[in-house]
């Protein structure tokens, strides 16, 4: 390279950084001193035989050169970007330039009005010193008007100017960031040159050491060629030899056998030769058996290898087992987390019945508090009656009759009253039951949520166990797959020592190769069957992969769904304790208004008593009163001097039976005012009304409790009246 392009190299830096160069894995070099590989043989048998040697060493080399090619087109983009970086510095350095022109010719301006209105200001100063002289020179007015003007004019230019400062400073702060986001991703740039650089002289040096041992491989496969050829060479030689010295021999023997009857002279030396002969086929026998003995001895490794083959090919069994075993554990797990669905649906259910029990419970809570609220209306319209009614007693005591119907029709208030506010505690203690209902509910549903979410853990760990145990399968495959190459080595390494065995052999051995070739044929087809099955078990293990990861995603929707329950869950447990609260607050005002109404019987019946003791006094005094009349006819006289004697118990008993009345209604009114002045608006109602309702009850029971009192009470009230007409009339 250049130095420039060196340079730019160093500068440059890619948008996308080049990956690593992926090589695939180089097969191990043969020993130096193993024997040649089956292909020559195959290739010199005229078989069609696979790629060379060379070419399966020169194919990393192309890969790297590859690489090299997708380095180099990676530096020309990178080099293009650098320029494209450049081109946008120097066009931002133009516009830095221009702006800060513009700031500079905006100062100068600002530095002229700054100027300008410092002369303004001297003028003034003069102009307030001198105001007389200023006022008679019209002219001073003109130049002091166009000095206004003038003033107007550059304060107007000098707030323009400050905005286009602003404005110039803002487009520079922007270029500014935008030259440092260049310079940014120039430094980038550089540091991945710098990286794709060094990337490069290390994939040069590693070429260059592959080359190197290609080389060096290269010479040592044609010593070893040119070694093997030569020996075979020598023995093909020394097996022609001895076959044409065996031909001759035999024509020679044939020559002998026709020479027989012509020559006897021969024949001893035949005879010789015949000895000779046999004591070759001797010879040649033992060769044959202990060709025959290596024979069986290669047969018996063929034999070991068909074992070893066997041996693998359950191995191959057995993980295919293990792999249908976690296929089977891989559907029990789909089928669990398909009853973690239906588990998690019937939960989502159960949350929307609870949600709508929730709602239900809340309107019946609504409906409950505006019954109250109606309830409490109808109370002090209540409270206004009985005041009227109140009222219309003290004015109208006489109308005892009108009376007792209206307090008749007001116990009957009272009384469905009374069933009303039963009815609502009964829907109170209803809600109150639905509400644990829901609370037991909601923790049975966080125990449920609670042990999903602890089988789904189980479940992710034996789907981690299941992928542990892939890996585990996927390196026993790959340790077989190694074997399996191991294997074939060595059967081609045992091939070729067969080979050149059987080219010694005569035709027993040319059995025997093709015995030997057939059996290799058929290991061949064994080991493709077998990378064959490898294959389907790599593809069987990437569907299950891919099975694993979707059943990875649909446990991560499980958790995000198990979440919004919970979620769910929690405002469903903060609305019932909302709702728990608001029903104990009902329970606290409910006990408050009990506490009440046990007050107001109290005093009902301490009212009770004291009407009880002021009709005991009025029997007294009934008692008394027709003595005073049997007396009042023998005394008119003195009546007439001093008649106030005689009319005393009278006006005693109408003052006890008012003052009685005036007490009672005193101390009604008084607790009446006592309890609005204790409690809150709200409470101040309902306790008032209460109140009200209970002094009402309290009569009305002393009314409906007690008729005989009520008709001596209207008894006594006639002969009160009737004593208040004599004594009128008196």
């Amino acid at each position: 390279m250049p130095p420039m392009a060196r340079r730019r190299a160093r500068r440059a830096r890619p948008t996308s950084p080049p990956g690593p160069p992926t090589a695939s894995r180089p097969r191990a070099p043969p020993q130096p001193g193993s024997p040649p590989p089956p292909l020559l043989l195959q290739r010199k048998q005229g078989k069609a035989g696979k790629p060379s040697p060379e070419r399966q060493a020169a194919k990393p080399s192309q890969e790297l050169q590859a690489q090299l090619d997708a380095v180099q087109e990676a530096l020309k983009k990178a080099m293009g970007q650098l320029v494209e970086k450049e081109e946008e510095k120097g066009k931002v350095l133009e516009e830095l330039e221009c702006a800060k022109k513009v700031a500079d010719e905006a100062n100068a301006k600002l530095k002229e009005a700054l100027d300008v209105q410092s002369r303004t200001v001297e003028i003034q100063k003069v102009h307030s010193m001198e105001p007389e002289q200023v006022s008679n020179n019209d002219s001073a007015h003109g130049e002091e008007d166009e000095l206004r003007r003038k003033l107007k004019s550059m304060q107007s230019q000098q707030e323009a100017d400050a905005a286009a400062l602003h404005s110039t400073v803002e487009q520079l702060e922007k270029a500014r960031y935008e030259l440092a986001d260049a310079i940014d991703a120039k430094n980038w740039a550089l540091s991945q040159a710098d990286d794709a650089m060094r990337a490069c002289e290390v994939n040069t040096q590693k070429i260059e050491l592959l080359n190197a041992e290609v080389e060096r491989l290269k010479g040592l496969l044609d010593s070893e060629v040119e070694s093997k050829s030569r020996e075979a060479a020598d023995q093909i030689g020394k097996l022609e030899a001895e076959n044409s010295v065996l031909k001759l021999e035999l024509q020679k023997a044939k020559l002998a056998e026709k020479k027989v009857i012509e020559l006897e002279g021969v024949v001893e030396q035949l005879r010789v030769d015949v000895a000779n002969a046999k004591k070759e086929c001797s010879k040649s026998d033992e060769l044959a058996n202990e060709l025959k003995k290596k024979v069986q001895l290669l047969e018996f490794q063929l034999e070991e290898a068909d074992q070893s083959l066997i041996l693998k090919g359950k191995s191959l069994d057995s993980v295919m087992e293990e792999l249908d075993e976690t296929s089977t554990l891989l559907k029990d797990k789909e089928s669990e987390a398909a009853v973690l669905h239906d588990n998690v649906r019937s939960l989502e259910d159960e949350v929307t019945r609870l949600k709508e029990e929730i709602d239900v419970t809340s309107e019946r809570l609504d409906a409950a508090e505006k019954d109250a609220s109606d309830l409490i209306a109808e109370i002090e319209e209540l409270r206004m009656k009985l005041q009227a009614v109140e009222d219309e007693k003290t004015k109208a005591l006489n109308n005892d009759q009108l009376a007792s119907s209206e307090i008749a029709a007001l116990t009957e208030q009272k009384n469905e009253l009374t069933k009303e506010l039963e009815a609502s505690k009964d829907e109170v203690e209803k809600v109150k039951k639905a509400m644990e209902g829901l609370a037991s509910a909601l923790h049975e549903m966080s125990a449920e949520s609670r042990e999903a979410q602890e089988k789904y853990l189980i479940k992710q760990e034996e789907i981690e166990h299941a992928r542990a145990q892939v890996e585990e399968l996927n390196n026993s495959l790959q340790n077989a797959k190694e074997s399996y190459e191991v294997m074939l080595d060595e059967v081609n390494y045992e091939k070729v020592c067969l080979k050149k065995s059987v080219e010694r052999m005569e035709a027993e051995a040319k059995n025997v190769s093709e015995e030997w070739q057939s059996k290799e044929l058929s290991f061949v087809n064994s080991i493709r069957k077998s990378e064959e099955e490898i294959v389907a078990v790599k593809a069987q293990m990437d569907k299950y992969l891919a099975v694993v990861n979707e059943k990875e995603a649909e446990n991560t929707e499980l958790l995000e769904k198990m979440n919004h329950l919970e979620a769910q869950l929690v405002e469903a447990n903060k609305a019932s304790e909302e709702a728990k609260a608001e029903t104990r607050q009902l329970k606290d005002k409910l006990l408050d208004k009990e506490n009440e109404l046990q007050n107001i019987q109290e005093e009902n019946e301490d009212l009770q008593a004291k009407e009880s003791a002021a009709s005991e006094k009025i029997k007294e005094l009934s008692f008394l009163v027709p003595n005073g009349t049997t007396n009042g006819g023998n005394k008119e006289e003195d009546n007439e001097n001093g008649g106030g004697v005689d009319d005393e118990p009278v006006v005693v008993v109408a003052k006890m039976w008012e003052n009685s009345k005036v007490t009672d209604y005193d101390s009604s009114k008084e607790k009446e005012n006592d309890g609005e002045s204790e409690v809150d608006l709200e409470s101040n109602k309902g306790d008032s009304g209460l109140d009200s309702n209970g002094l009402q009850s309290a009569k009305l029971n002393n009314g409906i409790t007690s008729p005989t009192k009520q008709q001596q009470q209207k008894k006594k009230k006639f002969k009160f009246s009737g004593l208040l007409k004599k004594k009128s009339s008196n």
